[in-house]
């Protein structure tokens, strides 16, 4: 049985493992490095970065069963501003810059804004689903919906709902948050170094409802 919770401090580690396993072989990621273990390092750096932003915030959920992390949740609010760009150039993340490059470190944030634009341009406040990732081992057993219907939906909603947002870059993930209930906002192919990559926008009105996080 799954049981939902915000992440603790003794879990930031166990998050960046997650969440870096999860995000190697997407094509946020795979279109800009290609060597295999500089991208790990790369994506690792890029995570590390967002735990310790969401963490802070109280916005990064987890999914776990007996002790185990299997899914992570990083949830911007409406009061929140997120990943921005001064939390890549800032000192502590110049590793970023040092793995991937200053010029395809630069592109992929480039590509980032990009891609989050459909969404930032929204006039009204909005929700934002930064990352949603289940351990790959566990990866086909509904643990991913699972965690959205029972988890991260219901503290949105217990936050006072809204209009709850998210992209994504694959279409077996855009069938997903279809299939959850949400509607796509927009699509565009965004020009990456190595090709074009589909990118989808979603939103889903969430109705203010009791959480079921604790």
């Amino acid at each position: 049985m799954l049981q939902y919770r915000f992440a603790e401090e003794k879990d930031l580690t166990a998050c960046v493992d997650l969440l870096t396993d999860s995000f190697f072989d997407y094509p946020y990621f795979s279109n800009f490095i290609e060597e295999n273990e500089k991208r790990k390092e790369f994506v690792r750096s890029i995570q590390t970065i967002a735990v310790e932003i969401y963490y802070g915030k109280q916005r990064m959920l987890l999914a776990e069963e007996e002790g185990e992390i299997l899914a992570v949740a990083a949830i911007q609010s409406p009061m929140d501003k997120g990943v921005e760009f001064k939390d890549y150039v800032s000192k502590k993340a110049l590793q970023t810059f040092m793995i991937g490059g200053i010029f395809k470190t630069l592109a992929w944030i480039s590509m980032t804004e990009k891609a989050e634009k459909v969404i930032h341009s929204q006039k009204c406040p909005f929700w934002y689903l930064s990352s949603l990732a289940v351990k790959n081992s566990r990866r086909g057993e509904g643990i991913g919906a699972q965690f959205l219907e029972e988890g991260v939906i219901p503290y949105v909603a217990s936050e006072g709902g809204g209009q709850f947002t998210l992209i994504t870059n694959t279409e077996n993930n855009a069938r997903f948050y279809e299939k959850a209930g949400f509607s796509l906002m927009s699509y565009e192919e965004i020009h990456t170094p190595k090709t074009q990559m589909g990118n989808w926008s979603f939103s889903m009105d969430v109705q203010n409802e009791k959480t079921v996080v604790a």
